[in-house]
């Protein structure tokens, strides 16, 4: 993928935010039409009965609007706000895992979660293996709503994507909160059609601070290979063999 020079630039700082940090946004990643469009079909999935469940911190999810309503949704795949960004970070190696949407009905205070929880547990293992190179992985949260200090928020312990945090092997959950709650933390409040791209190992908690009102977003997980069907994810994936972004040999 070919990009102007001073796109190229600024691709080029936002990751290196995001090497030193373990996240950037993308603001205005979505237009005003596209999140209106994905705010109202997330709420005919909801009275469709189409998700997953509701658990016991708030969270409705959805794992099959992909398939149901590929028009909607398969534009968040490699979408062209973040495909620069995706193409400069993992090129042809770049695999799409899932496409998982959320709603925030009530009370919402996420527990603080990996969504690769296997990470470090992969590259320890690469001294057993010659050839195997390390397993990363990448999400992007398209937000539907205005995050603003009062609504909500998405938080990162500072620095967690540089260190292997502790009481994951064995996970310890209880234990893993009172020490991601211990570290020092950046908090975000990203805007409606923001997009926040993060390392899927990160230790990070999503939430909301007004129980009344309507807090969504869409996330798409990426993988580079290798990945492969024993490694701890939050998500399955849908295939083994899907590559947004490989094109052609020039």
């Amino acid at each position: 993928m070919s990009t102007a020079p001073d796109q190229a630039d600024a691709i080029d700082r936002a990751l290196d935010h995001l090497a030193e940090h373990g996240w950037v946004i993308v603001p205005q990643a979505l237009t005003r039409a596209e999140v209106e469009r994905l705010r109202e079909r997330l709420r005919h999935a909801r009275a469709m009965g189409w998700e997953e469940g509701l658990n016991d911190v708030g969270n409705m999810w959805f794992d099959s609007l992909l398939e149901r309503e590929p028009a909607d949704f398969a534009p968040l795949v490699g979408h062209r706000s973040i495909r620069p960004h995706l193409d400069r970070l993992l090129g042809p190696q770049c695999q799409l895992r899932s496409l998982r949407a959320h709603l925030n009905p009530g009370a919402y205070t996420q527990e603080w979660h990996l969504d690769f929880y296997g990470y470090w547990h992969e590259r320890r293992n690469l001294a057993r293996h010659r050839l195997a190179v390390p397993a990363v992985g990448i999400n992007t949260t398209f937000y539907l709503q205005d995050n603003d200090p009062g609504f909500g928020r998405l938080t990162f312990v500072r620095g967690g994507h540089l260190r292997e945090p502790p009481h994951l092997h064995p996970y310890d959950p209880a234990a893993f909160s009172r020490w991601c709650e211990a570290q020092p933390k950046d908090q975000l409040h990203p805007r409606s059609g923001d997009c926040v791209l993060f390392f899927s190992h990160i230790p990070h908690q999503g939430a909301k601070d007004d129980p009344a009102s309507e807090r969504g977003n869409v996330v798409v997980h990426y993988q580079a290979c290798p990945m492969h069907a024993k490694i701890w994810h939050v998500s399955q994936p849908r295939s083994a063999n899907v590559f947004p972004l490989a094109t052609a040999p020039a």
